[in-house]
């Protein structure tokens, strides 16, 4: 008995005490609310909105009675040569992965596009700059008044978007503006621009393999010029057109004299049979072998010997510095031949290799507006600020326990 009224007891005790601490809980809850003190789901609630509700309000405001929406206009372009071979290639890429053109030129352009060069291009030709800073559009999303030149291009840059297929050699352009006409506009130049950019790098190498060649046939065309001049000079010098041929006849001409000399002898010797050394006739024919042999020296003379009157050189000499002179001149016109070839073939070669940009597909005028993604910004900003807030309340409760 005396257990049974213990236990009794304690579970009076027990409700006695949960009574008192819910009496105490609904005081407190009076006397905060006589106070003016709001309960802490209230204090949570406008955490949330302060930090959360109302930043994602702000912004949605902003993105719907504010911003300036960006239209884009694309193109696509490849960098094609004139040499079939390299066509070949290029027309294969399109169905054959890894056979598309060298891919250094369409690096070139991607990085022209890119460059101050252009967007100062498209500033003076378009007012650019001018057009980003105009105030028709909102603070945020137009370009400072006061921007310097590395801000404008900086801008420019964040504002196109350039993709390159290495395997096909593909250059896809996008570009942003606050009208669709104007973003067809601007890649348009851009296509214009990069298409003088591509045909003046072609030209300048063209020109550089084409005048090479042309300067190494200026060259030999000079040696041939001097060439037929030095002969000319000699046939001057030494009042001979062809010692070579002055040779072949002064031979024939010595080979005449010794045929009628030894004929002459030969009647000496038969008219000494039967006349008298003194007699006429034998007399005649010795003074005319005499004059024949006579004849004969003066033409070797002439052929190997050297004149005393006049100094001049030797005919075999003569004929001897021709001959080079002539070996010079066949040298320099086949050079000069050579070069002629060489630069007709480089001329070819040049015309084969000149670039040219090819456009794949026009530039689009877009119909909606392509920038900003407001669904998606909103999306990502009321997680992210959701997440700072969750972190936060996290960082307040463990501070609190710890000082409890």
């Amino acid at each position: 008995m005396e257990a049974v009224e213990k236990t009794t007891t304690e579970v009076e005790q027990a409700g006695q005490k949960k009574a008192a601490r819910t009496a105490r809980a609904i005081l407190r809850k009076l006397t905060a609310a006589g106070d003016g003190r709001k309960p802490a789901w209230i204090k949570r609630l406008s955490g949330a909105t302060v930090f959360v509700l109302l930043p994602l309000l702000a912004v949605s405001a902003y993105y719907l009675f504010w911003v300036s929406d960006r239209y884009v206009s694309t193109t696509q372009l490849i960098v094609k040569d004139n040499s079939s071979n390299q066509g070949m290639s290029s027309s294969l890429g399109f169905l054959v992965p890894g056979m598309g053109s060298d891919n250094q030129d369409a690096f070139l352009v991607v990085n022209y596009i890119q460059s101050l060069d252009m967007a100062l291009y498209l500033d003076e030709t378009l007012k650019l700059a001018e057009y980003y800073k105009s105030d028709q559009y909102d603070v945020f999303s137009r370009l400072a008044a006061d921007a310097s030149q590395e801000d404008y291009l900086e801008y420019y840059r964040s504002h196109i978007a350039i993709g390159h297929d290495e395997t096909k050699g593909i250059i896809t352009i996008e570009m942003q503006a606050f009208e669709p006409e104007f973003a067809r506009q601007l890649v348009d130049t851009v296509v214009r621009k990069s298409e003088d950019f591509v045909n003046a790098i072609s030209n300048q190498l063209a020109d550089k393999q084409v005048s090479f060649v042309r300067s190494e046939m200026e060259l030999a065309q000079a040696k041939l010029r001097t060439s037929k001049q030095n002969i000319l000079d000699f046939q001057n010098r030494n009042n001979v057109v062809s010692p070579e041929e002055l040779t072949k006849g002064i031979s024939a001409i010595i080979q005449g004299l010794e045929a009628t000399l030894a004929e002459q002898r030969a009647k000496l010797t038969a008219a000494k049979t039967y006349l008298h050394s003194d007699s006429s006739q034998v007399v005649s024919l010795q003074a005319e072998i005499n004059s024949i042999e006579q004849q004969i020296e003066a033409e070797k003379v002439r052929l190997v010997g050297v004149s005393k009157e006049g100094g001049e050189e030797r005919l075999n000499s003569l004929n001897a510095h021709f001959q080079n002179l002539q070996l010079d001149l066949q040298f320099a016109m086949d050079a000069y031949q050579a070069s002629l070839t060489a630069l007709e073939t480089a001329r070819m070669e040049a015309s084969g290799r000149l670039k040219h940009l090819m456009v794949i597909s026009q530039p689009s005028v877009a119909e909606e507006a392509e920038y900003p993604h407001k669904l998606y910004n909103l999306a990502s900003l009321a997680v992210i600020l959701l997440l700072l807030y969750g972190i936060g309340r996290m960082l307040v409760a463990s501070i609190r326990d710890h000082r409890v």
